[in-house]
């Protein structure tokens, strides 16, 4: 990493292996899976009693409207990570390098990292954003807890499920680095970064893990329903026993039937027995599987 460059977890040489090979193929499946068994992923709730109580029933006075308000904005960022969190881990997946040649990577590579600053910042501004004039789920977490609320009984129920999905050591030890990250590498640009040198970078699992946690805290403070944080084709679903397709999915897919490395053997039907003698077997075996992708007969 070249200095002052922003830090991101894709400026690493990918390692392929078969086992990531495998991972490529089904990934997608078992990610789906994964979310429709476990609704929590992916869909925001608070305790039972608070989850099926409307604002407006919750509260005395006039601060239902503006719970209402506030919280809509916070629903809308939570969506637009999740979306981009999920989008990077297909990203991160896909094997670029194998296609492409380093000269002919830029549009991916500034996709990739867009969407990570992007990450980054929203969560910045949800987790570590404390002053009274800004909205994060920190102040919001404080004007709830303040208003003049109809059930003491209910507030009490919302402590206690505040006390029970409160940032843990580590995930408090990922947002203090990504505040770090934002105001001296993306927001400021620093000529002397200590940090790096102390290794204050987040990869895109801990921003995951992050998200985790920060949904969870999210989910306590949303009130009368569930709210779900995927949305449109990147919500979860399975069509025909398969799961359905994303238009990246179907992006990717638009990629390898249109990329030399994996159409070799019709492009070269004629000498195709000689030049696959010539092709390391593991670099085989991820072509294959992307052939499997599309739809293209093993190689």
């Amino acid at each position: 990493m070249e200095a002052g460059e922003v830090p991101c977890p894709w400026t690493r040489k990918r390692q392929t292996c078969p086992s990531q090979q495998g991972r490529l193929h089904l990934s997608a499946q078992r990610d789906t899976e994964h979310y429709l068994e476990d609704l929590r992923k992916w869909q925001a709730s608070s305790h039972p009693e608070l989850a099926n109580t409307k604002p407006a029933d919750l509260f005395t006075d006039d601060f239902a409207e503006e719970y209402k308000r506030l919280h809509a904005d916070i629903w809308c960022r939570m969506v637009h990570v999740h979306g981009t969190l999920r989008s990077l881990q297909q990203l991160e997946e896909f094997p670029f390098d194998m296609l492409y040649a380093p000269s002919e990577m830029e549009f991916w590579r500034l996709v990739i990292s867009n969407f990570y600053l992007s990450a980054c910042i929203i969560l910045h501004a949800l987790t570590n954003d404390k002053r009274k004039d800004t909205h994060s789920l920190l102040t919001f977490r404080s004007w709830i807890m303040e208003a003049k609320w109809a059930s003491e009984s209910k507030r009490d129920i919302l402590k206690a499920t505040l006390k029970e999905r409160k940032f843990d050591a580590r995930s408090k030890g990922i947002a203090d680095r990504l505040s770090y990250i934002r105001h001296k590498r993306i927001a400021h640009r620093l000529l002397s970064d200590e940090g790096r040198k102390q290794g204050k970078n987040v990869e895109l699992d801990e921003l995951c893990e992050l998200f985790d946690a920060t949904h969870l805290l999210f989910g306590a403070l949303s009130f009368g329903s569930a709210y779900i944080t995927l949305a449109g084709d990147l919500m979860p679903s399975i069509v025909q026993g398969e799961p359905a397709e994303t238009c990246l999915d179907r992006v990717l897919d638009a990629v390898l039937r249109s990329n030399y490395v994996v159409n070799q053997p019709e492009q070269h039907a004629d000498r195709w027995r000689i030049m696959r003698k010539c092709i390391q077997q593991e670099e085989l075996q991820l072509m294959n599987v992307l052939r499997k992708r599309i739809d293209l007969p093993e190689a």
